[in-house]
């Protein structure tokens, strides 16, 4: 009994080494995986500022890249808080809209005749599609807002980034 416990331990302690093993050699390819793959990296940065004519290191495109990056990133927070706006704004003219719906229902139920319910009813028409018409013209305009200011962010952080291009070239 005592053999086959040694026996199972041996084994055991074998079967444990060739996995510490494994994982070593595993780990070990890992890291020369990551080295080429950075070195690859490096190399085809290097390749691209050669073929488009920049003269500087791949650091300079990885910096000129993380300029672009943070102009992308000013738009997208210009168009987040407009979007935000946006939603706000609907928000409130459905809010306004229900009001003036449950107005309108509670005139129409002070009807007494068919004539009276045919005044209030194109009366209402006539308010909805106005008020329908100013709100499509307010959102519109505050889109076309949101738009404008994305758009001179983005200008801005190109140009900047553009200047600094120039005075280091």
């Amino acid at each position: 009994m005592a053999d086959v416990r040694k026996n199972q331990n041996e084994s055991i302690n074998k079967a444990a080494e060739a996995s510490r093993a494994g994982t070593r050699e595993a780990a070990n390819q890992t890291q020369d995986a990551v080295s080429a793959g950075v070195e690859g990296f490096k190399q085809v940065t290097d390749q691209f500022t050669r073929a488009f004519g920049f003269t500087g290191e791949s650091e300079e495109v990885t910096r000129r890249a993380t300029q672009n990056l943070e102009a992308v990133t000013e738009t997208g927070s210009v168009l987040l808080r407009g979007f935000q706006d946006l939603s706000r704004e609907w928000l409130q003219l459905a809010q306004h809209r229900l009001q003036k719906n449950t107005e309108g229902l509670a005139r129409l139920a002070q009807c007494r005749n068919l004539q009276d319910l045919a005044a209030v009813q194109t009366e209402l028409v006539r308010e909805n599609l106005q008020e329908m018409i100013d709100n499509t013209r307010r959102i519109s305009e505050r889109s076309v807002e949101v738009a404008s200011e994305a758009a001179r962010t983005i200008t801005a952080e190109t140009n900047k980034a553009s200047d600094r291009f120039q005075r280091a070239a």
